[in-house]
């Protein structure tokens, strides 16, 4: 954002990060091209004139960061102020958002940390008082790819799918909901075998018959990639971006379960027919919002918890149910925080990231927000996490896959990730569950078109 004010303001009050490296050359005065740190106050120096504007997803974090940040640094109230961007890519919000307008966007932004990749240049190198943030609370996995060239990324939350069901409904329907075991899952239906025998043709829940006991996704494949998963398929699993190993013996079985699942009975429409494969697309919000369903998965952006106050519900989380005794792992991301390049207040704006990160802050964005926090959790930003549904969420993600932020080996600016976006993948999947292909067929048309891709980018 830019300068609005021309008052020289200092910092005078400062929560300190215990823990992390210290010792980082001093600065006096921020000249408006870097961050400038004050070693006695341990924090970054302020921009005379600086407000910096902070890109979120969420009207209720953001206002609750802005009420903090008044109450911590009383000098500088009115200097933070929020803009819900959203942190997903469009043209006016993620890391495409900040492509297309660069001095305009906000100063410090949530993003996708995939998305970052191959946009590198577009946000501010962070001082080396981040590089030792990151490795000392971030996931750095995701972080390490992300920051190949240099600290740009901080991881903050998860973005993923975790399994759910409704225990109110499963009461009420007179269903089991022992869990002898403790794995969140009543034990009779920790698998996709006990779950393929159940008989819906005469469940009822608030007067709304139950068509299908899990909305499995066809033709949103980011939310159908766990299907994939029922013998342990992984997208790159030798570790090579250009091979996507779709000619897998795994990835074979994957199409099975779902040829398996279509003749389940267990996905029906008004008719009592066997759903169409074109009408399984993203049917999740109707578990939280509607009871439709006794199992489904949830997004960590979706608000369980007013869900559960309007249904007078408890919703339960766990990893998926296994198939073959091999669980399936539905994909996940991470949203991090980064400091736009072209922000006229890199100093502030990288004060306002280090405050980010304080154990007191990160616990006021949890508790203001769905998200759930991606961060190592003997790390000093750690925040405290108070909710149980969101504990049981983040236990559920147990075996979940992080989805691949590289790039391909021979194309820096192509997201290998691509690969399976790009191919019409889901047309294959509806074409198994419909009987219009075998599982064989399908795979033989999956490799060839993305042999294709390959070829076509990654040259």
């Amino acid at each position: 954002m830019k300068r609005v004010f021309s008052i020289l303001m200092l910092m005078v009050a400062t929560l300190v990060i215990s823990g992390c490296s210290r010792g980082y050359a001093d600065c006096e005065t921020p000249d408006g091209s870097e961050a400038c740190w004050n070693s006695t106050d341990e924090s970054f120096r302020w921009e005379d004139g600086a407000v910096i504007e902070i890109g979120v997803d969420s009207d209720t974090m953001g206002a609750a960061l802005v009420e903090k940040w008044d109450a911590d640094f009383p000098a500088l109230a009115g200097k933070l102020v929020f803009r819900n961007y959203g942190a997903a890519n469009s043209e006016s919000s993620g890391v495409e958002g900040v492509l297309n307008a660069q001095g305009e966007a906000p100063d410090v932004v949530l993003v996708i940390d995939n998305e970052v990749v191959g946009n590198e240049p577009t946000f501010l190198a962070l001082h080396d008082y981040f590089t030792d943030l990151v490795k000392e609370n971030s996931i750095t996995d995701v972080t390490d790819i992300v920051n190949g060239k240099g600290t740009i990324y901080n991881t903050a939350f998860y973005d993923g799918m975790a399994f759910s069901w409704n225990e109110t409904m499963f009461v009420e329907l007179g269903l089991d909901t022992t869990d002898a075991d403790g794995d969140n899952l009543p034990d009779a239906y920790d698998t996709w075998e006990e779950i393929f025998e159940m008989d819906i043709s005469n469940l009822e829940y608030k007067g709304n018959k139950i068509l299908e006991a899990f909305p499995i996704s066809l033709d949103e494949v980011w939310s159908g990639y766990s299907s994939l998963t029922a013998d342990g398929w992984q997208l790159f699993e030798s570790g090579d971006l250009s091979d996507p190993g779709f000619d897998s013996d795994k990835f074979l079985k994957g199409l099975e379960f779902i040829k398996t699942f279509s003749e389940q009975g267990i996905n029906v429409d008004e008719t009592g027919s066997v759903k169409s494969a074109q009408a399984m697309g993203w049917r999740w919000d109707a578990f939280l919002n509607e009871e439709a369903y006794p199992f489904s998965l949830v997004g960590t952006w979706m608000d369980v918890a007013e869900a559960e106050e309007t249904t007078n519900s408890d919703f339960r989380f766990a990893p998926m149910p296994t198939y073959d005794g091999e669980n399936l792992s539905p994909l996940m991301k991470t949203k991090g925080f980064v400091v736009n390049g072209y922000t006229d207040s890199p100093s502030a704006a990288s004060e306002v990231l280090r405050w980010l990160y304080t154990q007191e802050t990160t616990t006021s964005m949890i508790a203001n927000s769905s998200y759930l926090p991606a961060m190592q959790d003997d790390g000093d930003a750690y925040p405290t996490v108070s909710d149980v549904n969101k504990s049981e969420f983040g236990l559920a993600f147990v075996n979940n896959h992080m989805e691949p932020a590289g790039t391909l080996p021979n194309n820096s600016s192509q997201r290998a990730m691509n690969v399976y976006y790009s191919i019409a993948i889901n047309d294959f999947y509806k074409a198994v569950w419909d009987g219009d292909m075998t599982p064989e067929e399908a795979q033989d048309a999956v490799v060839a078109a993305a042999d294709a891709w390959v070829t076509e980018n990654n040259a």
